[in-house]
């Protein structure tokens, strides 16, 4: 795509009427209506090309526009912008480009923001999960540390007193043997003879 000077406007008129009036001897635009004024032709315009055909003087442009007006197909014509329309298309293009600096430098900011956001959810949610571990971590050591000490009492105290322990067992069998024969017996007290 070849890209246009800054004082140069390319715009496409189809058949019918293009809308120009010049002044006498000159191509410079003095009036515009029709399809001229709807594709945006402004006043103190120089009509510089018509169809690819360089325009010099007037009666060139008007000879030119009538043949492709006849010839009833879309044609280009080329214009020169005048002095006030050029430095209205640059403070034009100028606030355009500062719009789009200032909406991307807006974007990059809300997207910087969003990361920091991103990321402190991240770190936060990393520390939860870190905490959690250790919390369990030290549960079971926990666990883990109070077994083995309350498994080594109880091996402590069989050991000290391993063969007091073995007394007190055989005594308790023997209640315990006594008290099973005074129930049988009981029972048998409590039955009536069968003979009788």
């Amino acid at each position: 795509m070849v890209t246009m000077q800054p004082g140069i406007c390319k715009l496409e008129f189809a058949m019918g009427s293009h809308g120009l009036v010049w002044k006498t001897g000159t191509t410079e635009i003095e009036r515009v209506s029709c399809q001229a004024r709807l594709l945006g032709v402004k006043p103190g315009w120089s009509i510089s090309m018509v169809d690819g055909k360089p325009i010099v003087e007037s009666h060139e442009a008007w000879n030119e526009l009538m043949r492709c007006k006849k010839r009833g197909s879309k044609y280009f014509v080329y214009f020169t912008k005048d002095e006030a329309s050029i430095l209205a298309d640059q403070a034009k293009a100028d606030a355009e480009r500062a719009k789009k600096q200032k909406a991307a430098e807006e974007q990059k900011r809300r997207e910087e923001l969003e990361r920091k956001i991103r990321e402190d959810a991240e770190k936060k949610r990393a520390d939860e999960l870190a905490a959690k571990k250790q919390a369990y971590i030290d549960k079971q050591n926990a666990q883990e540390g109070a077994a083995p000490a309350a498994a080594a009492e109880p091996a402590a105290a069989a050991a000290e007193g391993g063969e007091g322990d073995e007394a007190a067992a055989e005594a308790g069998e023997a209640e315990g043997g006594e008290a099973a024969g005074e129930a049988a017996g009981g029972e048998d007290a409590a039955e009536p003879p069968a003979d009788a």
